[in-house]
Protein backbone atom coordinates (compact mmCIF):
# COMPACT_ATOMS: atom_id res chain seq x y z
CA UNK A 1 0.00 0.00 0.00
CA UNK A 2 1.17 3.28 -0.86
CA UNK A 3 2.56 5.11 1.95
CA UNK A 4 0.18 8.42 0.81
CA UNK A 5 -2.60 6.46 1.01
CA UNK A 6 -1.64 5.07 4.53
CA UNK A 7 -0.76 8.79 6.18
CA UNK A 8 -3.97 9.85 4.19
CA UNK A 9 -6.24 7.17 6.04
CA UNK A 10 -4.26 8.08 9.04
CA UNK A 11 -5.26 11.59 8.67
CA UNK A 12 -9.18 10.62 8.71
CA UNK A 13 -9.24 8.67 11.85
CA UNK A 14 -7.03 10.46 14.16
CA UNK A 15 -7.36 14.41 12.81
CA UNK A 16 -10.66 14.52 11.25
CA UNK A 17 -13.79 15.12 13.42
CA UNK A 18 -16.76 12.79 12.36
CA UNK A 19 -18.80 15.88 9.73
CA UNK A 20 -15.32 15.97 7.97
CA UNK A 21 -14.79 11.90 7.53
CA UNK A 22 -18.48 12.17 6.42
CA UNK A 23 -17.79 14.81 3.87
CA UNK A 24 -14.79 12.87 2.36
CA UNK A 25 -16.23 9.45 2.62
CA UNK A 26 -17.94 11.17 -0.23
CA UNK A 27 -15.60 11.30 -2.21
CA UNK A 28 -13.46 8.30 -1.88
CA UNK A 29 -14.06 5.97 -4.92
CA UNK A 30 -11.09 3.55 -3.84
CA UNK A 31 -12.22 0.39 -2.20
CA UNK A 32 -8.65 0.27 -0.56
CA UNK A 33 -9.15 3.40 0.85
CA UNK A 34 -12.24 2.65 1.88
CA UNK A 35 -11.48 -0.87 3.38
CA UNK A 36 -8.37 0.23 4.92
CA UNK A 37 -10.63 2.88 6.64
CA UNK A 38 -13.13 0.62 8.10
CA UNK A 39 -10.48 -2.03 9.12
CA UNK A 40 -9.05 0.70 11.57
CA UNK A 41 -12.70 2.30 12.25
CA UNK A 42 -13.21 3.19 16.22
CA UNK A 43 -16.43 1.56 16.90
CA UNK A 44 -17.01 3.67 19.95
CA UNK A 45 -17.45 6.29 17.36
CA UNK A 46 -21.19 4.69 16.43
CA UNK A 47 -22.82 3.52 13.85
CA UNK A 48 -23.80 6.84 11.16
CA UNK A 49 -19.78 6.16 9.17
CA UNK A 50 -19.78 2.30 9.18
CA UNK A 51 -23.39 2.97 7.28
CA UNK A 52 -22.07 5.41 5.16
CA UNK A 53 -19.31 2.94 4.31
CA UNK A 54 -21.80 0.32 3.42
CA UNK A 55 -23.65 2.25 1.16
CA UNK A 56 -20.65 3.35 -0.61
CA UNK A 57 -20.66 1.93 -4.59
CA UNK A 58 -16.76 0.73 -3.82
CA UNK A 59 -17.54 -0.70 -0.94
CA UNK A 60 -16.22 -4.66 -1.72
CA UNK A 61 -18.35 -7.67 0.10
CA UNK A 62 -14.52 -8.38 1.76
CA UNK A 63 -14.84 -5.10 3.56
CA UNK A 64 -18.50 -5.53 4.16
CA UNK A 65 -17.80 -8.98 5.89
CA UNK A 66 -15.07 -7.64 7.48
CA UNK A 67 -17.27 -4.64 9.56
CA UNK A 68 -20.23 -7.49 10.07
CA UNK A 69 -17.63 -9.45 12.26
CA UNK A 70 -15.99 -6.04 13.58
CA UNK A 71 -19.97 -5.17 14.42
CA UNK A 72 -19.95 -8.59 16.38
CA UNK A 73 -22.26 -9.46 13.13
CA UNK A 74 -21.51 -13.03 14.68
CA UNK A 75 -23.91 -12.78 17.50
CA UNK A 76 -26.91 -12.02 15.08
CA UNK A 77 -25.63 -15.07 12.95
CA UNK A 78 -26.29 -17.11 16.11
CA UNK A 79 -29.37 -15.32 17.52
CA UNK A 80 -31.07 -13.27 15.26
CA UNK A 81 -34.07 -12.51 17.97
CA UNK A 82 -31.12 -11.01 19.97
CA UNK A 83 -30.79 -7.76 18.19
CA UNK A 84 -33.85 -6.00 19.30
CA UNK A 85 -32.23 -5.16 22.36
CA UNK A 86 -29.66 -2.95 21.12
CA UNK A 87 -31.70 -0.31 18.55
CA UNK A 88 -28.48 1.55 16.68
CA UNK A 89 -26.67 -2.01 16.64
CA UNK A 90 -29.76 -3.81 15.47
CA UNK A 91 -30.44 -1.13 13.02
CA UNK A 92 -27.01 -1.84 11.24
CA UNK A 93 -26.21 -5.13 11.93
CA UNK A 94 -29.40 -5.53 9.86
CA UNK A 95 -29.29 -3.48 7.01
CA UNK A 96 -25.50 -4.58 6.30
CA UNK A 97 -26.76 -8.50 6.74
CA UNK A 98 -29.67 -8.20 4.36
CA UNK A 99 -27.27 -6.07 1.60
CA UNK A 100 -24.45 -9.32 2.30
CA UNK A 101 -27.56 -11.88 1.51
CA UNK A 102 -28.86 -9.68 -1.63
CA UNK A 103 -25.56 -9.45 -2.89
CA UNK A 104 -25.16 -5.95 -3.23
CA UNK A 105 -21.36 -5.80 -2.60
CA UNK A 106 -19.43 -6.49 -5.97
CA UNK A 107 -16.45 -8.62 -4.99
CA UNK A 108 -12.93 -8.03 -5.32
CA UNK A 109 -9.43 -8.60 -5.03
CA UNK A 110 -9.34 -6.93 -1.54
CA UNK A 111 -8.60 -10.31 1.06
CA UNK A 112 -11.33 -11.66 4.11
CA UNK A 113 -11.01 -14.66 6.11
CA UNK A 114 -13.93 -15.11 8.54
CA UNK A 115 -12.06 -14.79 12.01
CA UNK A 116 -13.79 -17.85 13.09
CA UNK A 117 -12.16 -21.29 14.84
CA UNK A 118 -12.91 -24.72 12.73
CA UNK A 119 -15.21 -25.21 15.59
CA UNK A 120 -17.32 -22.05 15.24
CA UNK A 121 -17.48 -22.35 12.11
CA UNK A 122 -18.79 -26.19 12.56
CA UNK A 123 -21.66 -24.75 14.87
CA UNK A 124 -22.65 -22.26 12.61
CA UNK A 125 -23.05 -24.33 9.62
CA UNK A 126 -25.50 -25.84 12.11
CA UNK A 127 -27.63 -22.92 12.38
CA UNK A 128 -27.41 -20.94 8.69
CA UNK A 129 -29.04 -21.22 5.89
CA UNK A 130 -27.46 -21.85 2.51
CA UNK A 131 -27.86 -18.15 1.02
CA UNK A 132 -25.91 -17.22 4.69
CA UNK A 133 -23.12 -19.54 3.89
CA UNK A 134 -21.33 -16.32 2.51
CA UNK A 135 -20.35 -15.16 5.99
CA UNK A 136 -18.32 -18.65 5.75
CA UNK A 137 -16.07 -17.79 2.75
CA UNK A 138 -12.90 -16.46 1.82
CA UNK A 139 -12.48 -14.18 -0.52
CA UNK A 140 -9.91 -12.30 -2.55
CA UNK A 141 -6.01 -12.22 -1.94
CA UNK A 142 -4.47 -8.29 -1.81
CA UNK A 143 -4.51 -8.03 2.48
CA UNK A 144 -5.35 -4.50 3.24
CA UNK A 145 -5.46 -5.68 7.19
CA UNK A 146 -3.26 -3.10 8.41
CA UNK A 147 -3.67 -1.69 11.49
CA UNK A 148 -2.53 2.35 11.40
Amino acid sequence: MDKNVEEFVKQMIYDKDKREVMRQLDEIVDSEILHLYAYNYNWDNGFKIPRKIIHKDCCQLSTALMMFYAADGIRYLQDKSEVNNLKEWSIFIKELYNKIINNEFLEGTIKFTPPLSKVQIFKIKKIINANEEVFLKKTGTNDLNIYL
